[in-house]
């Protein structure tokens, strides 16, 4: 699967470009159409910036080559039209109700559907061979994070395999503590920011696990540096805002893609585990009346 979003990548590193390859991303933010006729001659020409800069700006968003580069803006083309539109608020007592909740949809959407599109193929074929195999799996987030990293390990037990996690930063380092090779890693943080995920990052990293990040896209993402494996998450935010929203869902929705593929991979175990689980918790669940019991009977 070729990379896309790769126009919302360009966006999001802009500001951390040097001057020339910076140059280059508005141009192809500006005119993404014109970019498939072009050579890297060509576009260094019009840009006034150099080939060396194109195959640069390239590294930078992490695509292979030139012409990864254009497929992928091909592919974003083909795909949606890049977001348009006012900015979009949470807090804000002049705009109707019903505008808030379409900006919310329209925004919520664009972000799933970019976290997915970035998703490649050959990433989750590898992170799914390191959960099947993984002696331990540990994943740590807080805040909102922490609402994906449980949502993760309670899909994952009910798949049958071994995963910690905790928000108690002193109980998670000292599993992280113990980790060896044989084991995975999983951190989440939209921000790649947070103190606490990044030193059990770091301790993680040094023990040998393999290191998966749930994370923003940015070449200067402190928590993606320490990845064996990014993968990026998408998402409009509103400023100033109740709580994360579009970053929550577009992580829940990458690692619901990442559970599928899992399970596929072992489907009629998957389904017999699955099937288990379920009958392990029915008998706590409320019988309701058939419908056509008569009315005022129970």
């Amino acid at each position: 699967m070729a990379i896309s979003g790769v126009l919302n990548r360009l966006s999001s590193t802009l500001p951390t470009l040097a001057n020339s390859e910076a140059r280059i991303a508005r141009w192809i933010l500006e005119n993404p159409r014109q970019l498939v006729d072009l050579t890297v001659k060509d576009l260094a020409h019009i840009t006034g910036s150099s080939q060396a800069a194109v195959i640069r700006l390239c590294k930078s968003i992490q695509v292979s080559g030139y012409q990864g580069l254009k497929v992928s803006v091909v592919a974003d083309i083909a795909r949606e039209e890049r977001p348009t539109g006012s900015r979009f608020l949470e807090i804000d007592p002049n705009t109707p109700l019903s505008s808030s909740i379409q900006s919310l949809k329209r925004h919520t959407i664009m972000g799933i559907n970019r976290t997915l599109n970035d998703m490649r193929e050959s990433d989750i074929d590898r992170m799914v061979q390191h959960l099947k195999q993984a002696r331990w799996i540990v994943a740590y987030g807080i805040g909102a994070s922490a609402v994906v990293v449980k949502d993760f390990q309670q899909k994952l037990w009910r798949l049958g395999l071994p995963v910690f996690c905790t928000e108690d930063f002193h109980i998670m380092a000292t599993i992280v503590g113990q980790l060896t090779k044989d084991d995975i890693f999983m951190a989440v943080s939209y921000s790649g920011e947070t103190a606490e995920v990044l030193e059990l990052t770091q301790l993680a990293h040094k023990r040998g696990a393999f290191v998966t990040v749930l994370t923003r896209f940015d070449r200067k993402n402190p928590l993606a540096r320490l990845a064996d494996l990014p993968i990026y998450i998408y998402a409009y935010e509103a400023s100033p805002r109740i709580g994360a929203s579009s970053s929550l869902i577009s992580s829940l929705t990458a690692m619901s893609a990442l559970l599928f593929a899992l399970a596929n991979t072992f489907a009629e175990s998957a389904q017999a585990k699955l099937s288990d689980t379920l009958d392990a918790v029915r008998s706590h669940r409320v019988t309701l009346p058939s419908s056509d019991t008569p009315d005022g009977e129970i």
